[in-house]
């Protein structure tokens, strides 16, 4: 009996890790580039409500969700994680209808160099403007280390409502989770 190998038994042979993942970014990016490019030309109110919530979440985000953010990172950085906080550009957002935000990323192990970006640990706290509601909204990430687990959104913070104590909640709340998933 022959040994007939699948040719893609071998998933880096399978699955060029690196094409994959280049061509996903450019996908998302290219998508996002195509709605920016829609709602201007077909709905001037939304994308004026963008383009001032998108200025209102850069001064919040600037003035107290990355420097707690930065501050956490050092003190998470000190018990052994790897931290990235990470702003999204203007094609890189969380959502549609949000601004670019701000990410918490953290794992045990550090991120690794692939095709020139950055590959970030599977979890991660993002927070970006929702010009749907107003606030700020949380997207919390740990699909990945949770069989069947979905994003997490947890509750809108009205403007007035982010505060560093806040912020600070969320990052202590998120570390705890993965410290008992891994």
């Amino acid at each position: 009996m022959s040994n007939n190998r699948d040719a893609y038994d071998d998933h880096e042979e399978a699955w060029p890790f690196e094409e994959v993942l280049k061509a996903g970014r450019e996908g998302a990016r290219a998508q996002q580039q195509r709605f920016q490019e829609y709602v201007a030309e077909n709905n001037p109110v939304l994308a004026a409500a963008l383009a001032a919530e998108a200025v209102r979440f850069d001064i919040v985000s600037r003035t107290v969700i990355e420097p707690t953010m930065r501050e956490f990172a050092d003190e998470a950085t000190q018990r052994g994680w790897h931290v990235s906080v990470v702003r999204e550009d203007d094609l890189d957002r969380l959502a549609m209808f949000a601004t670019p935000g701000i990410r918490f990323y953290c794992s045990r192990q550090p991120s690794r160099r692939v095709a020139g970006d950055m590959i970030w640990p599977p979890c991660f706290v993002g927070f970006y403007g929702s010009a749907q509601s107003l606030a700020v909204a949380t997207h919390v990430e740990l699909s990945q280390l949770i069989e069947g687990a979905v994003p997490s959104y947890e509750p809108l913070l009205q403007y007035p409502e982010v505060t560093s104590e806040a912020i600070r909640a969320v990052l202590v709340a998120f570390l705890g989770d993965l410290a008992r998933i891994g």
